[in-house]
């Protein structure tokens, strides 16, 4: 795969990254590098070794795992300025789950050789590393309330109001039945159920290849009011 230099503006958006020295930055771009990936191409597969940390700069990644009976269930979306596969910072060799492109992606891939000497020389490094660290307890502690407390219809509204594009004039998703099905864990058939109840109720407006949402504040689930304002 193709990879590209990454630039000392462009890393400095990263939100780890912001309060960094400048000399910090400019040894991370020199040692990174950026590739793209298309829809729906696969980043990383669950099992495959972890070594490197990945940041977006453009687009959104979903991180997905399948359970023991085979169903896809969506863990997280990483859109720009996010870091995922952080399993060196927790001493983990494999990638616990897979890593996908949701539309068109830009990465900027810290190698796992070069984070391994920076880390060991650079502690202004180590304590922008620690930021990712906090972030990445507060999702887990997140996934932990969603998979042991919402129902399905939480899920798949949690998921409506996660993958929207809030920049249009009204939020609209654009994926199947059956992408959003993966994504919180059920099957199609109840996303179908449950987007035509939505429509009734007239919460979202269900369009060729796209859902648009007529109001955000009735999908919020249950103690998520923070995740979406």
């Amino acid at each position: 795969m193709d990879t590209l230099p990454v630039k000392f503006d462009d890393l400095r958006e990263i939100p780890a990254f912001h309060d960094l020295p400048a000399g910090q930055v400019r040894s991370l771009a020199a040692v990174m590098v950026r590739r793209q990936y298309t829809p729906g191409q696969i980043i990383f597969m669950e099992g495959d070794h972890a070594g490197s940390l990945w940041f977006v700069s453009q687009g959104r990644v979903k991180i997905i795992k399948q359970s023991l009976n085979g169903r896809i269930q969506g863990l997280c979306l990483m859109d720009r300025g996010k870091c995922f596969g952080s399993c060196p910072l927790f001493d983990m060799e494999k990638h616990p789950a897979t890593a996908q492109a949701l539309d068109q992606v830009t990465l900027f891939i810290l190698p796992e050789e070069a984070l391994q000497q920076l880390t060991e020389r650079d502690p202004q490094l180590v304590k922008a590393l620690m930021f990712i660290y906090s972030q990445r307890l507060e999702h887990l502690s997140r996934v932990s309330e969603v998979l042991g407390s919402w129902t399905v219809s939480d899920r798949i509204n949690d998921c409506l109001l996660i993958y929207a594009n809030h920049d249009a004039e009204q939020p609209t998703v654009e994926l199947t039945h059956e992408k959003l099905a993966a994504l919180s864990g059920t099957v199609r058939e109840m996303v179908t159920r449950h987007l035509s109840l939505l429509e009734k109720e007239g919460i979202v407006r269900n369009e060729s290849k796209r859902i648009v949402i007529l109001n955000t504040n009735a999908l919020l689930p249950p103690c998520a009011c923070d995740d979406h304002e």
